[in-house]
């Protein structure tokens, strides 16, 4: 009995310890869109939904990676990189981004809204950068552009 009253002192304080403890809320699947705000040069409301990209990232312990992916009408996004956390944000920052533009240019519908690669490419090789909410349940981005769309992401937490 007196080794257990000796040990669990030094149980708790190595317990109280865990320096990974603020990456939990970060870790898991959500679920999310890239939600427009702004067409530059115009457009209406229906275009605005068509524009947006849904998706979502996947956040890892191992190796500080995550994947992200992102859909379009004509286009899937696959994103693979690392993430750093301070405070209650996290910087995704790429290492890779692979588009699946459905078959290239001479296969693409006219009727569909599509995204340019080098547009996507130039957006989403740069860190993106997401706020946790207060109840965190959710991650908010910064206004970006892709192309001539400004908009910002959002995600909604789906697993752990």
């Amino acid at each position: 009995m007196k080794k257990l009253c000796l040990a669990l002192p030094l149980l708790l304080l190595c317990c109280g310890c865990n320096r990974n403890s603020d990456l939990l809320p970060f870790l898991g699947k959500w679920l999310g869109r890239f939600e427009i705000s702004e067409i530059q040069g115009g457009g209406t409301a229906q275009d605005i939904k068509r524009e947006t990209l849904k998706g979502y990232v996947q956040v890892y312990a191992t190796s500080r990676s995550y994947k992200m992916e992102m859909e379009g009408e004509q286009e899937v996004i696959n994103i693979t990189g690392t993430w750093t956390i301070k405070a209650n944000r996290i910087t995704l920052t790429p290492k890779s981004i692979i588009i699946d533009d459905k078959g290239g240019e001479d296969k693409r519908d006219p009727n569909k809204k599509f995204i340019a690669s080098k547009d996507v490419r130039e957006a989403y090789g740069r860190p993106l950068l997401l706020v946790e909410s207060a109840d965190k349940k959710s991650l908010t981005g910064l206004k970006i552009t892709i192309g001539n769309l400004l908009g910002i992401h959002r995600f909604v937490k789906d697993s752990f």
